[in-house]
């Protein structure tokens, strides 16, 4: 088939639908040849480019396409139109080998019930998402997750992984970002090719160097570098849709409180019945109060669209939205969230001053296919600077970057793509992130008062950084009993809002330090929020307290009580404490498990191309990975704790709390190798493997700061003592005889029985291995143990 079959197949053999010249001559291109920035008006395909472009890619086997398309959005909005557009894509290209199917389309939002994505890295699949959800991880601190799954995600986001940053121009501190994570995987190395492209309307090939990063990148303008598509009947209509722009006479400055009213007024009486108009503002309160406004009276119907909605309820909104072409009678009041990625197309467009990239973005849903040419769709703008320059009116935006907009504004006569010029300048680097910030956040231990590394200044501008909040009802006195909320009930709100609103109210965040199995009722314990909250913090308040409203979204002025969504059943289980793979319907004795999960970890270096001396130490680390699970207070949990009793890696019978506390078989299973391999600096690797099975013992080997001593004042960490026993061991290959543990390795320096520090071992192996590297290996010991103990229930392990 041709790329012009497979691409009406796409939208179905009926539409008639082609590409683009452009859109061919991606497809044709392979990956490592890719432009890194491409710049084409709303409305010319972009995201239908380059997601096909990519499967096209796919199901040419070409080998420099990488496995996974990540997606990466400035705004939750435009994630589900995205999301239902591949879905839809790959659903009609269902024939085609080597396409991800509708379950390898991933929305990532955080949450205990996102999907498990990560288990599959020999799949294609589409990773789609904001820049919180995206780079946070991509930052190995992923937001509103398990922060033990942190290296994973980090893993497989850099390796096999083609990233898409759309709509650049509104991303601010996630553009910097960007290009210097692109810059460090070319200088440090990755396991699999992985690379970049920008893409926007309004993108400045400039705006991608950095203080690091020097660069002319290869940048496809469409339609002008394209003679095939620059005099097309659709591009004539789309640049040359015709968009009248005129100023209205409103000033909020003079009447702030009656400003929603008068703009509502103003929309209304513009409005042309039985199409759609559009009034943007920036702030989520203004559009509240606009929509409210416009809702009192009888008229067309009003939807209100913000990021600041629960998913289930912004997706309802979005899917109200008309399509291009089914023209309705209503009235759209949105914030930023619609400036870009939303397929709409308004008869007539109010919006507030905004910077100028953000204005030729919401241009963009006007007359987007110059489907109102004769009449033209008129725009009109509040000046909400005025003549006093009112500063207080800018937020969030700066009142520069709204003064040099205004002075292109008052000489445009129409905002017709064809008229509207340059980019413009992009939002001002606050804060970039270096190499040695980069290494610095592979070690996800948080500091000894419980805090981690803030990474917002490198993921938003500073005071647009979000925490997530959920309602749940009688929080307080079902306390114990509440689980990790689903990624439905997760409501984001900006932080400095979020700080105002939770004054004299209580909230409560994960511990994760806390103890036990989230499967059992009451492990997940919880911690009252003390002081202000920091960025990507998930935040439980009782649902009494108010705070959102269904249709309005979050909304602080409200106190009536919240509907809470369905809670899952139990949560995630990620306490420093937990074994949540270990409890399994059926049993499984401890040498079979080791045998299970160094066959998958065999079969996963095959497919993956992993060889020499990695996949050594990664069937190694497979085969050793759970020894330490054979120590007497392990088996105690599982209900094995008779003497002479063959050791088992699952079981039925979990006690969370039996045993002793906070113990992590996996540090244990790690002394023992090193001991086993008389501390040989070439067993380092098998060995860190061994130990971050879990994510929960990396780079540093500390006590955790409540865990209690061990008596005699004997060596500790993470309920290992000085000393201890552990018991014979088969299954590993080379055989563990049993012995006794030595942990003179935590400490810094040199020892004259464990030589190096495990500090200095590990610093070692991420230096020599680089960060993407290092965490892709750990990543495929875990992913061999997910997928072995699967199997094991399942009764078909590849033994």
């Amino acid at each position: 088939m041709t790329y012009d079959g497979f691409f009406g197949t796409a939208y179905g053999s009926a539409s008639g639908v082609t590409p683009a010249q452009w859109q061919t001559e991606l497809a044709m291109t392979d990956c490592v040849d890719w432009p890194q920035a491409l710049i084409a008006p709303t409305g010319l395909g972009k995201t239908a480019g380059v997601v096909l472009a990519w499967a096209w890619r796919q199901a040419q086997g070409d080998p420099t396409a990488p496995r996974r398309l990540v997606y990466c959005l400035p705004m939750r909005t435009l994630v589900e139109q995205t999301a239902d557009s591949t879905r839809r894509w790959m659903a009609a290209l269902a024939e085609f080998p080597g396409l991800p199917r509708g379950e390898d389309i991933h929305v990532l939002m955080g949450g205990v019930d996102e999907p498990r994505w990560f288990e599959h890295p020999d799949r294609p699949a589409v990773l789609i998402g904001t820049q919180d959800m995206l780079l946070s991880r991509a930052l190995m601190r992923g937001y509103a997750m398990s922060r033990f799954r942190w290296p994973v995600d980090f893993a497989l986001l850099h390796a096999d992984a083609l990233w898409v940053f759309d709509e650049v121009q509104a991303m601010g501190a996630a553009r910097p970002t960007s290009t210097q994570l692109e810059a460090f995987r070319r200088a440090l190395g990755t396991p699999r090719p992985t690379r970049s492209l920008w893409v926007s309307a309004t993108l400045d090939p400039r705006w991608l160097d950095t203080v690091d990063v020097r660069q002319e990148p290869r940048a496809w303008r469409v339609p002008d570098d394209f003679p095939g598509d620059a005099d097309t009947p659709r591009s004539r209509a789309i640049l040359s849709a015709a968009k009248p722009v005129h100023r209205l006479d409103i000033s909020p400055g003079e009447d702030t409180k009656g400003y929603p009213a008068a703009l509502a007024e103003a929309a209304l009486a513009r409005h042309r019945s039985g199409h759609p108009t559009l009034v943007i503002v920036n702030t989520v309160a203004r559009a509240q109060a606009v929509a409210g406004a416009l809702s009192r009276d009888e008229g067309p119907e009003v939807l209100l669209i913000h990021s600041r909605f629960r998913p289930a309820d912004r997706a309802g909104l979005v899917a109200r939205l008309p399509r291009p072409g089914t023209p309705r009678d209503v009235i759209i009041v949105a914030t930023q969230a619609i400036e870009a990625g939303v397929d709409l197309s308004a008869a007539v467009m109010v919006t507030e001053l905004a910077p100028w990239a953000s204005l030729v973005q919401r241009f963009g849903r006007l007359n987007r296919r110059g489907e109102y040419s004769a009449e033209g769709a008129p725009v009109f703008w509040v000046d909400l600077l005025g003549e006093s320059e009112n500063r207080d009116l800018a937020a969030p935006y700066a009142p520069d970057d709204l003064a040099q907009a205004r002075s292109r504004l008052v000489v445009l006569a129409d905002a017709a793509p064809g008229n509207l010029g340059g980019p413009g300048d992009p939002t001002p680097v606050r804060r970039v992130l270096r190499r040695k910030d980069l290494i610095e956040l592979f070690d996800t231990d948080p500091d000894l008062t419980g805090f981690d590394v803030d990474i917002s200044p490198y993921v938003r501008d500073a005071e647009d950084t979000d925490v997530r909040v959920f309602w749940r009802t009688n929080a307080e006195s079902t306390l114990e009993a509440q689980p990790s909320p689903s990624r439905d009930e997760l409501c984001a709100i900006p932080i400095g809002q979020a700080r105002k609103w939770l004054k004299g109210k209580t909230a409560w965040h994960a511990d994760p330090q806390a103890r036990g199995d989230g499967k059992d009722r009451g492990a997940l314990r919880w911690r009252r929020l003390d002081g202000a909250p920091w960025p990507g913090l998930v935040l439980m308040v009782d649902a009494g307290v108010g705070g959102y409203v269904a249709g309005r979204g979050f909304d602080p002025g409200s106190k009536a009580a919240v509907t809470p969504l369905p809670a899952p059943l139990y949560g995630d289980s990620e306490s420093a404490d937990a074994d949540p793979d270990t409890r399994r319907d059926r049993a499984v004795a401890l040498g079979d498990h080791l045998d299970h999960v160094a066959a998958e970890a065999k079969a996963l270096c095959d497919r993956l191309g992993v060889s020499g001396a990695e996949r050594q130490a990664v069937v190694t680390a497979a085969r050793w990975h759970d020894v330490g699970k054979a120590h007497d207070s392990f088996q105690q949990r599982l209900g094995n704790g008779a003497p002479g009793a063959p050791p088992l890696a699952k079981s039925d019978h979990f006690e969370p709390t039996a045993g002793r506390p906070y113990f992590r078989h996996e540090l244990a299973s790690a002394l023992a190798f090193l001991a086993h391999h008389d501390w040989s600096r070439e067993a380092d690797l098998a060995a860190y493997l061994i130990a971050a099975h879990h994510g929960k013992v990396r780079l540093s080997l500390r006590a955790l700061p409540k865990e209690p001593p061990a008596p005699g004042g004997l060596r500790f960490a993470r309920g290992v003592r000085e000393g201890d026993h552990l018991p014979a061991v088969d299954g590993t290959g080379e055989g563990w005889p049993g012995g006794a543990l030595t942990l003179s390795v935590m400490e810094l320096g040199r020892d004259d029985t464990t030589g190096a520090s495990w500090s200095e071992r590990t610093r070692a192996l991420l230096g020599h291995y680089g960060p993407f590297r290092l965490a892709w290996l750990e990543t495929l010991v875990r992913l061999a143990d997910w997928r072995a103990s699967d199997a094991e229930q399942r009764g078909t392990p590849d033994a």
